[in-house]
């Protein structure tokens, strides 16, 4: 994502616009969610919202996320999430992209996709867990 340069001071940029931070934010879910290769199931689990195939699909087919703070936060946590795994493993793309559905003695047994499926009223907590678990990770690493 590009910042303008205001155009009353050169000096300063300006914030990108909300509707620029969502076609940014669709754009990478989607990508996101092709790399793992979730089903629509997942997809609507880290999106918070119900599995309505017709919608998803629209989504999908418009490249974007709801507009909803949740769905915001959602999407960022995933791309963080994203962006670990690939800053953990740089020059294995099958691992990083098979790590979140690898089970894992972290998550009791479960994949980091089945830990945040499995309470879906809990799904985006759980989900900033899995992040701040990869964000320590990497920090340690």
């Amino acid at each position: 994502m590009e910042l303008a340069m205001s155009n009353n001071n050169p000096d300063k940029f300006d914030p990108p616009k909300h509707e620029e931070i969502l076609r940014v934010l669709g754009k990478a879910f989607w990508s996101i969610v092709e790399h793992y290769a979730l089903n629509q199931r997942e997809q609507a689990i880290l999106l918070g919202i119900k599995e309505n195939r017709q919608r998803l699909n629209t989504l999908k087919k418009e490249v974007q996320i709801p507009d909803d703070p949740d769905k915001i936060l959602r999407v960022a946590h995933l791309v963080g999430i994203h962006k670990n795994l690939r800053i953990l493993f740089p020059q294995n793309r099958v691992v990083a992209y098979g790590w979140f559905k690898t089970k894992r003695d972290l998550f009791d047994g479960l994949s980091a996709m089945e830990y945040i499926a499995e309470d879906p009223m809990n799904s985006l907590p759980r989900l900033f867990s899995v992040r701040r678990l990869l964000d320590q990770l990497r920090v340690a690493g």
